[in-house]
């Protein structure tokens, strides 16, 4: 396979660093979009009429958490292979808020479309927010946007499978609990989640280092 691929021992170190910083940053953030849906979606649903602010706020700040948290753990997977890495985080972060909000708008006339786009819009102008860092190291980025539009277009399929665990009063009962094996096991899946999408955007950037790294 790493014949065919054509990455040599030190790309394959990168896209494990990768896969692994982008699914743990990810993890390390869903308990506080999970505090988030508890503060303002338990809210909403007692009482808030559809289109209620909350519901803006709610997918702006989930947005923002994302692409803090990605944007945390990619940021360190580049240490090292990008000029500027630090850079990441900020445009990580106000893609991911942009997206949110974006997403939060579409809620004020269809909540149940925002929730379609909820996983995917992020993701895209998080893309596009990073090919901006991307730009100053490597010849060609476009292809960057495009593997995110995939990846979070997948994520619609994978995500649930992680999410479902992130249900606040599931959470709730957890936290009730205390530390215990069934909590860790969420968390897990959740790991799992990202990890299998965040692998997608890993072997483009990966490819995209080998063959268009600046000198």
């Amino acid at each position: 396979m790493s014949k065919y691929m054509g990455f040599r021992r030190k790309e394959w170190l990168f896209l494990l660093r990768w896969t692994v910083a982008t699914a743990m940053g990810f993890t390390v953030g869903s308990p506080f979009i999970v505090g988030v849906i508890i503060i303002l979606g338990l809210g909403a649903s007692d009482g808030y009429p559809l289109g209620d602010l909350a519901d803006l706020i709610l997918f702006t700040i989930i947005g923002l958490i994302i692409g803090a948290s990605i944007g945390f753990g990619q940021t360190l997977a580049l240490i090292g292979q990008a000029k500027q890495s630090i850079l990441w985080l900020p445009v990580s972060i106000f893609g991911g808020t942009l997206g949110g909000f974006l997403v939060g708008l579409v809620s004020l006339t269809s909540l149940q479309l925002a929730f379609v786009l909820s996983v995917a819009v992020p993701g895209i102008f998080l893309g596009t927010a990073q090919k901006v860092v991307l730009i100053k190291f490597l010849k060609k980025a476009t292809g960057w946007i495009i593997a995110n539009i995939i990846t979070w277009t997948l994520a619609q399929v994978v995500f649930p499978a992680g999410l479902v665990n992130m249900d606040p009063y599931r959470i709730l009962n957890r936290i009730g609990d205390g530390l215990s094996f069934a909590l860790f096991i969420d968390l897990i899946i959740i790991f799992a989640s990202v990890a299998v999408i965040s692998l997608i955007t890993g072997i483009n950037l990966t490819w995209l280092l080998k063959n268009f790294k600046k000198e």
